[in-house]
């Protein structure tokens, strides 16, 4: 019998009251014994942000389930790529391990159950570094069907979990994927297409023309040959198309339905890289693809424009 130890969840919140007073609903429902409750600050260059952020900050009243809550307010907006490494540091070097929840999801009543049993299981296992909760891969397309879990190379950044161990190797400097080789980096995603298009989002990431956690994450994990593990079925939905910070369009793909089996159907058996569901996501998720990377250009030259746009915003609001 695996003892669970309380593990907390960590709330990624901003501007948008609406999505994360819905999150909060789902989770009274699930009650997770330990919350911390984070909100980056607002954007001083935005008028109105920061009626949106305390917006946001008042809903920790509704967090009334447990006593155990932390909040992390910052005063000024950090974007992504600061203020998610923070909370996630923050929350294992004091816990060990965290499960985290940005603000447009709502997860399953199986999620918070099956991260924590995982987190307790592969505590010790090196090589598997992150646990997801949100599955889009079809069943058609996965090696052993809609039950147990599978080994990836590609983790999703919604709801996932990981341990102080893993999360230590984080190199927020992008420094092995500003150096990788293509043809080492087509090792691990299997196809040359697949390397170009990840040296182009590892080129945005590193000049700032995203400001993303996630990809210096990924990167974190290729440079040491570390492993997703992934539920075959869905455990968390999505609402974050029509007002995300960084989506610019709605997703090719279909969302699956919450996992509504038994859970042990989810966490028996000893989960293998599935290559076949890899290669899915691959061409469908990250356009790992000729298209791909044609497309990539102009996604690069939309990201310049606007870095230099939010640059010329915060110019002016500083005069």
């Amino acid at each position: 019998m695996i003892t669970v130890r309380e593990t907390p969840v960590v709330i990624l919140g901003y501007n948008r009251a609406g999505k994360v007073e819905r999150l909060i609903e789902r989770l009274a429902e699930i009650k997770p014994r330990n919350v911390i409750f984070s909100v980056d600050g607002p954007k001083p260059h935005i008028a109105g942000d920061a009626e949106k952020v305390d917006a946001v900050r008042a809903l920790v009243e509704r967090i009334t389930w447990t006593p155990h809550v932390e909040t992390r307010f910052r005063e000024v907006n950090a974007g992504l790529q600061i203020a998610v490494t923070d909370a996630v540091t923050h929350a294992v070097n004091t816990f060990g391990q965290v499960v985290v929840l940005e603000e447009d999801t709502l997860p399953g009543h199986d999620w918070l159950p099956y991260a924590n049993e995982m987190l307790e299981r592969y505590r010790d296992e090196e090589r598997i570094a992150h646990i997801s909760g949100y599955n889009v891969v079809p069943p058609t397309h996965l090696t052993q069907g809609a039950r147990g879990s599978r080994l990836s190379r590609y983790p999703e950044s919604i709801a996932w979990a990981t341990w102080d161990r893993a999360w230590a190797q984080y190199d927020p400097t992008l420094e092995w994927a500003r150096n990788v080789s293509v043809s080492d980096l087509a090792r691990i995603t299997g196809s040359r297409m697949g390397a170009l298009r990840w040296k182009q989002n590892f080129a945005d990431a590193a000049a700032g023309r995203i400001s993303t956690w996630a990809y210096r994450w990924i990167a974190s994990m290729w440079a040491h040959d570390r492993f997703v593990l992934s539920p075959n079925a869905n455990l968390v939905t999505y609402a974050g198309y029509d007002e995300g910070t960084h989506t610019v369009m709605k997703a090719p793909w279909d969302e699956l339905p919450l996992f509504d089996g038994a859970r042990d159907e989810l966490t028996s058996g000893e989960p293998q890289f599935d290559e076949r569901c890899d290669a899915w996501l691959a061409k469908t998720v990250f356009a790992e693809s000729a298209y791909g990377v044609a497309r990539g250009v102009a996604i690069t030259a939309v990201l310049e424009a606007r870095k230099r746009q939010r640059a010329r915003k915060q110019a002016l609001a500083a005069r």
